[in-house]
């Protein structure tokens, strides 16, 4: 319990609170202060000792003053100091109904905002409900915070990401070994789908033609004639001979003979029955001119093989085959073998074919002559057998590249183009992915990730146990709010009290009843043309609502017996049903708690509490201006400050300002008996009891400037000149009768009022 305010000094209007009479307070504790005398900075001073939040302080640190601030409380446990900067220890079981708590709570000014509705759902939920709340608050932002940290990274990934990729699909590529490699099989297969027609249409390598010799040549130069009769043969031979026609004879008579029929064509004379021509015809015979056409037929056919044409041939092949190779190697593993024309292949079979033309020549010479394959033949068969061997391996390798070809072709009539490109793309992020200095970004993306997963994980949990706990708590909470309006008559209710998380943060929301019609109670943005609660609301209803929120949230406190809870003026624009209603629920409230503390700027309210509290555990304190010296804190007489009529007197006044009521005579003459009574309560050390305000305002005028009530002089000349007309008796000398005005009336009424802090708001 706070048992005394010891001092407040340099804040507010407090350069040093300490007064003679300072008294302790007790468990029912009373202030009265006019407004701006330091009622809201003791709140202030209350709110920094609950929270520990210093700025509550340092932010009304008097101005003109280089002193630092400083507090100094007793509670029943000891002292509490707040040293300009920090306070020794806090005070967290303190509850403060004012214009803060309606401001952060309920409404500011006349909307309801987003801050109003997520610190009214603190009030809603409890110290139970605000620290699960505080927590999901926690795990909201420090998700928010990851959420952050990965748009950093992500940023510093996105450059390496191929476009039409998903960073996430991205940095979740697994590594592939062999990397490169599909890179350039990929590579080629999307060519090759860009190429299909021209895949299509190409030929694939030819293998170059490797002719045998005619397996005939040996043996038809080492044929003879065998079918000539023996007789025959040498005649013949024996004849040519004679003749020294041994060598090419007989192709000259067998060309001869062609033109011989029954005479010589050389000498006309009739040779039929001759054995010699006889002999010619054996021996040149069909069988003979076979021979020589077999020969001829195979000169012919080496000429054809391995002649010049077939040469050509060859090497028109191998330049076809170099184009060949390098269009398919764009598209297929064609191997390492060499597919070039091996250089020796031409000149073996140049060779060849004019060592066995030699031989043919021979043999067609002497046809009937076995013609033996010498050392030349065998030798340029031999180079030749080994060049054909090497253009054996060409082929080969020709065969092997020409099947890829074929399986390349069936593979490019089904290919899809697109489908092969984002295969290729796929495979340059993969590698992108795993250089080292992208992998440690993706590394740490990813176990970003991991943690935001981790925090999200304990927000839902957290926030799960937040709305089971808020569900428990809200509708019960609204009944009982409902049921505070109704005890003070308020005309409205509330409903649809529920909870959300816009922006991530727990937040209340609820609409208000008037005639049975639900209405939002809106923000700032809503229209001046839609009911809401700035429009629908009094200023009178709006103190009602903020204290039935208070009073309910106090209600439903656990902590409440250990609480000091403390009232600023908690009945402003309420009309007297209401004031009594909030005297009751004050003091039903005190019952509950550790200590109550009410400051108002009105005596007759606090005169009200004061009368319900047991006398033993009361105390009331005054705020006085002592002008350079600031406000002080002394114990004031409450009864003899609302004695007598005045009280009556004020609320009469407080009638006529409302609505016009009482005779106007009567009216004025209280105005002089309210503030005569003030002053002598306020500055009883400055009038005698006996003083009438005239007298006052006279003494005020003597003082000067050291007078303690001299800032009220301007006000109370002024008011006494009005009233002092109607207080004395009539003038019968003057012609014109006194006349009230009304309007005038209301004017000094007000600022009658305003002198003794009981103007309502």
């Amino acid at each position: 319990m706070l048992k005394k305010i010891i001092a407040i000094k340099n804040v507010g209007r407090f350069r040093n609170s300490a007064a003679s009479g300072n008294r302790e307070l007790a468990r029912h504790s009373f202030i009265v202060g006019a407004n701006g005398y330091g009622k809201t900075t003791i709140c202030a001073v209350m709110r920094s000792l609950k929270t520990g939040d210093a700025s509550h302080i340092t932010g009304r640190k008097t101005l003109g003053v280089s002193a630092p601030s400083g507090v100094e409380l007793l509670f029943d446990t000891g002292a509490v100091r707040f040293d300009g900067a920090a306070w020794t220890a806090t005070k967290p079981a303190i509850g403060i109904f004012d214009g803060v708590f309606v401001a952060e709570n309920v409404h500011s000014g006349d909307v309801v905002d987003i801050e109003q509705k997520r610190n009214l759902y603190r009030v809603i939920v409890g110290e139970q409900g605000v620290r699960l709340a505080q927590e999901d608050a926690r795990l909201a932002q420090e998700s928010r915070a990851k959420t952050a940290e990965i748009t950093g990274a992500a940023k510093a990934i996105n450059p390496h990401v191929p476009a039409g990729m998903k960073l996430e699909g991205f940095v979740a590529l697994p590594e592939v070994a062999d990397i490169d490699a599909q890179i350039t099989k990929q590579q080629q297969d999307v060519d090759a789908a860009k190429q299909a027609s021209a895949i299509r249409d190409r030929k694939p390598l030819v293998e170059f033609p490797s002719p045998d010799m005619p397996s005939t040549f040996a043996g038809l130069l080492g044929r003879t004639i065998d079918d000539i009769a023996a007789d025959a043969e040498q005649l013949l031979n024996s004849h040519l001979a004679r003749h020294g026609m041994s060598d090419g004879g007989a192709n000259w008579v067998a060309r001869g003979l062609e033109h011989a029929s029954e005479s010589c064509p050389f000498c006309g004379q009739d040779i039929a029955g001759l054995p010699l021509v006889a002999a010619y015809r054996s021996v040149f015979s069909e069988r003979y001119k076979a021979l020589a056409d077999e020969i001829a037929s195979a000169a012919a056919s080496i000429t054809q093989l391995f002649g010049e044409t077939a040469l050509a041939r060859l090497e028109t092949l191998a330049e076809q085959n170099s184009s060949a190779v390098t269009f398919w190697s764009q598209y297929c593993d064609l191997g390492t073998t060499s597919f070039e024309l091996p250089t020796a292949t031409a000149a073996a079979a140049r060779d060849l074919a004019k060592v066995a033309a030699e031989l043919l020549r021979r043999k067609a010479g002497a046809p009937l002559e076995a013609i033996e394959l010498d050392a030349t033949f065998n030798s340029a068969f031999a180079a030749y057998k080994t060049a054909q061997a090497a253009l054996g391996v060409v082929n080969d390798a020709i065969k092997v590249a020409n099947a890829n070809i074929a399986a390349k072709k069936a593979e490019t009539g089904a290919t899809d183009l697109n489908a092969a490109e984002a295969e290729l793309a796929r495979l340059k992020a993969v590698k992108a992915r795993h250089m080292p200095a992208v992998n440690v970004l993706c590394d740490g993306h990813t176990a970003l990730v991991a943690a935001k997963e981790a925090v999200d994980a304990q927000k839902d949990t957290a926030r799960a146990a937040l709305d089971a706990h808020t569900k428990g708590v809200v509708k019960p909470y609204e009944n009982r709010i409902n049921a505070f309006l109704d005890a003070f008559n308020a005309g409205f209710t509330i409903t649809e009290t529920k909870h959300g998380y816009p922006g991530g943060i727990a937040t209340s929301s609820y609409q208000l009843v008037i005639n049975n019609v639900p209405i939002d109670i809106g923000d700032g943005k809503t229209s001046a043309g839609e009911p809401s609660f700035k429009n629908t609301l009094s200023a009178g209803d709006r103190t009602t609502l903020a204290l039935a929120f208070f009073l309910a949230h106090l209600e439903r406190d656990p902590e409440a017996a250990n609480t000091i809870v403390i009232f600023d003026d908690p009945f402003n624009s309420q009309d007297a049903f209401r004031r009594r209603q909030t005297v009751h629920e004050i003091m039903k409230a005190a019952a509950n708690c550790r200590q109550l503390i009410v400051l108002s700027h009105d005596a007759t309210f606090l005169k009200q509490l004061w009368d319900k509290a047991p006398h033993s555990e009361r105390a009331c304190l005054g705020i006085s201006d002592q002008r350079s010296l600031g406000s002080k804190l002394s114990e004031i007489d409450l009864d003899r400050a609302t004695q007598g009529r005045t009280a009556t007197d004020i609320d009469d006044l407080q009638t006529y300002l409302v609505n016009g009521a009482g005779t106007l005579i009567d009216v004025i003459r209280k105005m002089r008996g309210v503030l005569e009574t003030y002053c002598r309560t306020t500055y009883p050390s400055s009038f005698l009891a006996t003083d009438w305000l005239g007298d006052m305002v006279g003494k005020i005028r003597t003082g000067g400037a050291s007078h303690p009530a001299q800032a009220l002089y301007d006000e109370l000349d002024q008011i006494n000149g009005y009233t002092s007309q109607y207080h004395h008796g009539e003038n019968m000398g003057d012609i014109t009768p006194d006349q009230i005005d009304p309007i005038e009336l209301t004017g000094y009424v007000r600022r009658t009022l305003r002198i003794v802090n009981a103007l309502q708001a």
